[in-house]
């Protein structure tokens, strides 16, 4: 469903006075870094700093900014952020985006082309792009969206149209093809379905009938769903029961609702679970009624209807779930704790696509992340979304932590890393729950962190030093300006011997230490909010910014790190490199 924004509007002038903790601020020197690393996890819910509207308006600047210097990578943007495959599957921007550069910016060269590609995903981001613009003050589409609108509903088949067809939507799918007609239109015979559902969609219950009666519109798939549809409840164990559901494509949440049968305690001779058992499996069987995502929230279902854990795995195996966040199997695993054995399953396609090497998770556990990231109905928060990607980087070295800051003179006491060792029995998406990997407060530094690991490691010859440290966060760093009070005395003697610039800030000598004492170590540095501080100056080394909630992060990590192999020395513009390169090949 489209959820729909706060109204603002968005071409009045406002200032946003609120800075964040402060940190070093790219939005004027290096804007297409700035958008990427400070909005790519923005979901636009209330967060811990800003509201929600405030997030809109930092997203419409940080677009504005990069049109500036790039205009055509602001749109890559919003088709790299929409993609679930290739980008970030971030369902709100990829609507959003394009909606705020044409409405603020004005037509352009690339409007039609990116208003297409980032709609062309599912019917209702087509939906949620027009209810923006009267939520958002932006006027009208101009006839350039327009054109990209109704090619964007071109590419969808009637299973799509009318799964998409919300009926009590402020924006049904009807309207919208209603407001595009003159350019589906244009488009000839690519547009006769489009212009089919949006008729029959449009029109009274009687009238849907005879239209097909009559066949004033060709929607077969629409027919066959009625006549599956006039079928009592016991048609579920008929053979011909899953002939007529492939035939009709209908979706689980129709079949569910028309044919699962509820036993109020009273099941004669088995027979309401024999129905179920039916009907789940027709769906788990049938190819596309059960997406990976509606398997994943449907599993409840599927093992109260009897069907058994051992065909759920199977099932689980041959899927991809690329377009799954790790995060909503951690979501799964906490309301159905009894599948453990299938939601590790599916938390292990997230870990095959770990990059090489021995990965640390290294996640806050602040106040300040616990924002909810699906809305304020939602249960997973960014702090759980961070532990859950600890729990997987600890496949490859049975180690997670959180950090925490506090008064720099007692950093040689400890307390700064609260190190986990994951148990042999323990799987990736169980150790994300481990107590002690909450113990860490977070703050506004994260050097202690690593200065503390390097004290770790030396006094425990059974860790093996990690070569990557991944920090999870929100990023609320403070720019700190060095110090020698900042340092361990062991540890800053050996950075004066080392000829070290003891005023760098401290997380560049906290870096350089660990490289001279265990070897090459990357960092990323993984932001799991939308605020407009970035951590770490520009010409910082071996650092990269990332953010978002998909795997397809980890594939970027690994290129990016196959790149430092040859370029050690890379500081933050080279680095990040990859991740826009990798935008403008959309």
């Amino acid at each position: 469903m489209a959820r729909k924004l706060t109204a603002q509007k968005l071409t009045a002038g406002h200032t946003t006075t609120f800075q964040g903790a402060g940190a070093y601020d790219y939005a004027d020197v290096q804007p297409l870094i700035h958008l990427t690393f400070t909005m790519g996890s923005a979901l636009f819910t209330d967060g811990f700093y800003q509201s929600e509207a405030q997030q809109v308006r930092r997203l419409a600047d940080a677009l504005i900014e990069a049109l500036a210097v790039e205009p055509r990578f602001a749109w890559q943007y919003g088709a790299w952020m929409r993609d679930a495959k290739r980008g970030k599957g971030n369902r709100i921007q990829g609507s959003l985006v394009p909606a705020l550069l044409d409405g603020l910016a004005g037509e352009s060269e690339w409007t039609e082309q990116y208003v297409a590609k980032c709609l062309s995903h599912r019917p209702d981001d087509v939906t949620a792009f027009l209810t923006h613009y009267k939520q958002l003050g932006l006027g009208s589409p101009s006839a350039a969206a327009r054109r990209g609108v109704a090619r964007a509903l071109c590419s969808f088949d009637e299973y799509q149209l009318t799964k998409y067809a919300q009926s009590k939507a402020d924006m049904r799918l009807c309207d919208a093809i209603a407001i595009v007609r003159p350019e589906l239109r244009a488009l000839g015979d690519d547009a006769a379905l489009a212009l089919d559902v949006g008729l029959y969609l449009h029109s009274s219950t009687r009238r849907r009938r005879a239209l097909l009666e009559a066949g004033d519109v060709s929607l077969p798939m629409t027919r066959a769903r009625r006549e599956l549809f006039a079928k009592p409840r016991g048609f579920v164990t008929d053979p011909a029961f899953a002939p007529m559901v492939a035939e009709a494509r209908v979706t689980w949440e129709q079949l569910s609702a028309r044919f699962a049968t509820s036993s109020d305690g009273d099941d004669v001779r088995g027979q309401v679970t024999r129905q179920n058992r039916a009907l789940w499996r027709t769906l788990l069987d049938t190819p596309g009624l059960l997406p990976d995502m509606a398997f994943l929230r449907n599993l409840r279902n599927l093992s109260q209807a009897g069907v058994a854990d051992e065909h759920l795995i199977r099932s689980a195996r041959q899927r991809p779930f690329s377009k799954v966040w790790p995060h909503q199997v951690w979501a799964a695993l906490q309301a159905e704790p009894g599948l453990r054995n299938v939601l590790d399953v599916i938390f292990e396609r997230s870990v095959e696509r770990l990059p090489p090497g021995r990965h640390l998770g290294i996640a806050d556990a602040s106040g300040s992340m616990s924002v909810k990231v699906g809305g304020q109905k939602g249960s997973v928060t960014a702090m759980d979304v961070a532990l859950c990607l600890t729990g997987l980087m600890s496949e490859t070295s049975g180690l997670g932590a959180s950090f925490s800051d506090g008064t720099w003179l007692r950093y040689s006491q400890g307390g700064y890393l609260n190190l986990a060792r994951r148990s042999p029995t323990e799987s990736a998406l169980s150790f994300s729950q481990n107590a002690k990997l909450r113990q860490g407060m977070g703050g506004t530094q994260v050097f202690g962190a690593v200065m503390e690991l390097i004290q770790q490691l030396r006094r425990d010859p059974t860790l093996t030093p990690p070569d990557c440290l991944w920090f999870f966060s929100d990023m609320q760093f403070h720019p700190a300006s060095g110090g020698a009070d900042a340092i361990p005395a062991s540890l800053r003697q050996e950075a004066v011997n080392l000829g070290l610039n003891l005023n760098a800030p401290p997380l560049e000598i906290a870096l350089k230490l660990y490289r001279h004492a265990f070897g090459h170590v990357d960092v990323v540095l993984w932001n799991l909010a939308a605020y407009s501080p970035t951590p770490v100056p520009l010409d910082m080394e071996g650092v990269l910014l990332v953010s978002g909630f998909d795997t397809n992060t980890l594939t970027s990590v690994a290129r990016w790190r196959e790149g430092n192999i040859s370029r050690p020395d890379a500081n933050v513009i080279d680095s990040q490199q990859v991740i826009l390169d990798e935008i403008r090949r959309f």
